[in-house]
């Protein structure tokens, strides 16, 4: 989860977290397995890497972020806040909403899978179509949006075997695509809001059902890449 948003939703409940996560754990599967090594590259918050671990036991994550202010581990040893590392070896890499803030996304995926070892996974999710682009991707300080033929494209340069690929939030992607293109403003600004507890539970229901029981591979919201070392 990007740090500047943690000021405004709560991952552990917001529907958009809790339908990601779901959209993320549906592609993984059954390849989760316990007593791994989960790089979170980009981690932020490390939501997504902490929710997956979660799931297992004997676990180890390692959350990479320039943004930290420090080096920080737990103390069972369980989870680590980096602000940087090479050559690290693990079984599963998460690039959960990295790859768009850099301008060379190649490049940084190269970094970490020229060190993987053979097998590991690795989970890519970015922001889809540049037509979508709004203020939201500026606050975050976007680069770009992708289509999903794209991200399998930098997986695949980046020497990885591309096992899996879709769209999320499918069913909302009519409206949000009506809403920004109707903005006239592209000022940095978060579309990431709290909405009412009825609301809330009602998004995370459908979409997390629609993450779990369909795969779609035409247009979305976000763009997740399932691939191997």
């Amino acid at each position: 989860m990007d740090l500047k948003e943690l000021d405004l939703v709560d991952p552990d409940d917001h529907w958009y977290y809790q339908a990601k996560l779901a959209g993320v754990q549906s592609v993984i599967g059954n390849r989760l397995r316990d007593e791994i090594h989960i790089v979170d590259v980009g981690a932020g918050s490390g939501f997504f890497s902490l929710a997956l671990a979660g799931n297992t036991t004997g676990t180890v994550v390692t959350c990479v972020d320039p943004y930290y202010e420090s080096d920080s581990s737990r103390d069972d040893g369980s989870v680590h806040f980096v602000r940087s590392a090479e050559r690290i070896s693990a079984d599963l890499y998460l690039f959960i909403d990295v790859l768009e803030h850099v301008d060379d996304d190649l490049a940084l995926l190269r970094d970490y899978v020229m060190h993987a070892p053979r097998g590991a996974i690795v989970v890519i999710s970015v922001p889809a179509f540049q037509s979508l682009w709004s203020g939201h991707d500026v606050f975050l300080e976007h680069r770009r949006r992708y289509r999903l033929k794209e991200v399998e494209g930098t997986a695949q340069q980046a020497g990885l075997r591309v096992l899996e690929s879709r769209y999320l939030f499918t069913s909302i992607f009519p409206v949000a695509w009506l809403m920004r293109r109707l903005k006239r403003s592209q000022d940095a600004k978060s579309d990431l809001k709290p909405v009412s507890p009825a609301v809330n539970r009602f998004l995370t229901r459908v979409l997390t059902a629609e993450h779990r029981r369909t795969s779609n591979s035409w247009f979305g919201l976000s763009a997740v890449v399932l691939a191997e070392v």
